[in-house]
């Protein structure tokens, strides 16, 4: 049984991005249609014995791409922060990470040196046994769960005992140099494939008291293995949100956080300075897509045909056939949506790992509206109903125009138009599905 603000910098063609944030706005309108109350009870960790820091290393907070074909740097643009501040976490104070792949040696090393000077160091990984990374990591903090440091796993997600995964990434420091509650959400797992073959963000966020306890007490819910399949919470916190999953269906109710959000998108009426020419612009980049969530396609084609502009960028071996050609459906007005893939022979085996949704328009009757959805979920089944995700929503023009010009420089270098659909097989369609979230895939 069981479970970022203005634009600092733009280096190489809009790979890395580095953004920082006000720390206080009001909280946007709910983008659910259900009425989800904020929910985060745990305290934060308590620092204040901690030697005050002496070397001057603050966490720098914002939003990064890395760049598998870039320099070395620009691959490694979303470990080497992680790292940074892992050096610089104290005796005392306490790093958590859930991911379902790690093998990245830099990172392996440094967490194990930090634990022997006394950092607390708990692990929760679905990769298990996994990498020689994770082995060394077991050996090191062991792996029992009432110690200062551990490494410990679930049987399927943390809260589901049907086939599932523990899918989230995310990495929080109690403290690291001078900043306190660092928050790091990514589509990255720390894995060679997310750094070096593919397209991945991490977002930053430092001092946020609100999305730092959250985490804390998503990862702590998770420990038990125990089922709880609508355990779903969303958490607001200036222009944030998180969302953590499962999340049961419910009769009546449009559970799936994507397809409630793009129902209240209207694709005409755009304010001066948004969307296009006063059409809604729709930007999709996921790496996986069965036909589960043929609901998300169909919505998005009835929105392409009602006027907004939509791009969708892919991997087309990850993507349902059907899904593929429900996009490509011709609209009278409109013509084909742009549909691209990310992963084809002769691109080295690189591919889009972003699981992205961002809407530059009218969003919830807003007409002034630039919104990014980012994070780990895959559009499949198990991964909002059973598998352990988490979302992250920023509501800021900056971070959406920095994953515009992200997704555009994929598009521009790095992609194919699609302009047909592999013809749909029912047991091709099943094994994508059985397949997509499992530890199998190269996620």
């Amino acid at each position: 049984m069981k479970r970022f603000s203005h634009l600092i910098t733009l280096m190489s063609c809009a790979v890395i991005l580095i953004t920082s944030f006000a720390p206080a706005m009001a909280a946007a309108a709910d983008d659910s249609s259900v009425s989800d109350a904020d929910s985060s009870s745990s305290a934060a960790d308590d620092d204040s014995t901690l030697a005050p820091d002496t070397t001057g290393y603050a966490v720098k907070p914002g939003l990064v791409f890395n760049n598998p074909k870039g320099t070395k740097a620009q691959q490694l643009a979303i470990i080497t922060p992680i790292n940074a501040a892992i050096d610089h976490a104290p005796a005392g104070s306490t790093i958590r990470t859930a991911q379902f792949l790690f093998n990245i040696q830099s990172t392996a090393d440094k967490l194990v040196a930090a634990h022997s000077r006394g950092v607390h160091v708990q692990m929760l990984i679905h990769d298990y046994p996994g990498s020689s990374q994770t082995a060394q990591m077991r050996k090191a903090l062991g792996t029992d769960k009432t110690k200062r440091s551990f490494v410990t796993h679930c049987n399927q997600s943390c809260m589901a005992s049907t086939p599932s995964v523990m899918h989230a990434k995310f990495v929080t420091f109690s403290t690291s140099g001078s900043s306190r509650l660092v928050s790091m959400i990514s589509s990255a797992n720390i894995y060679s494939g997310n750094t070096y073959t593919s397209w991945n963000n991490n977002h930053t966020i430092v001092g946020d008291s609100t999305i730092y306890n959250s985490l804390k007490e998503f990862f702590n819910d998770m420990l038990p293995d125990k089922d709880n399949l609508n355990y779903y919470r969303t958490t607001t916190s200036g222009i944030y949100r998180t969302y953590e999953f499962p999340r049961a269906a419910k009769d009546g109710v449009n559970t799936i956080v994507w397809l409630d959000v793009l129902n209240h998108v209207t694709c005409t009426g755009t304010a001066p300075g948004y969307g296009y020419k006063g059409r809604t612009v729709i930007r999709v980049a996921q790496w996986g897509w069965t036909d589960s969530r043929l609901d998300v396609a169909k919505q998005l084609w009835k929105l392409h045909d009602q006027g907004c502009i939509v791009q969708v960028i892919d991997n087309n071996y990850n993507t349902s056939p059907t899904v593929t050609a429900t996009l490509l459906k011709k609209s009278a007005k409109y013509g084909v949506m742009r549909v691209y893939t990310a992963a084809f022979n002769g691109n080295g085996g690189v591919y889009v790992h972003h699981k992205v949704l961002a809407i530059n328009g009218v969003w919830f009757g807003k007409k002034n509206t630039k919104v990014v959805y980012t994070g780990s979920p895959n559009l499949s089944n198990p991964a909002t109903r059973s598998n352990n995700e988490l979302m992250l929503r920023v509501l800021d023009d900056a971070t959406y125009n920095a994953y515009a010009a992200n997704l555009s420089l994929i598009r521009d270098k790095w992609t194919k138009t699609v302009t047909s659909a592999p013809t749909a097989n029912t047991a091709q369609e099943a094994q994508l599905e059985a397949t997509l979230d499992s530890e199998s895939s190269d996620d």
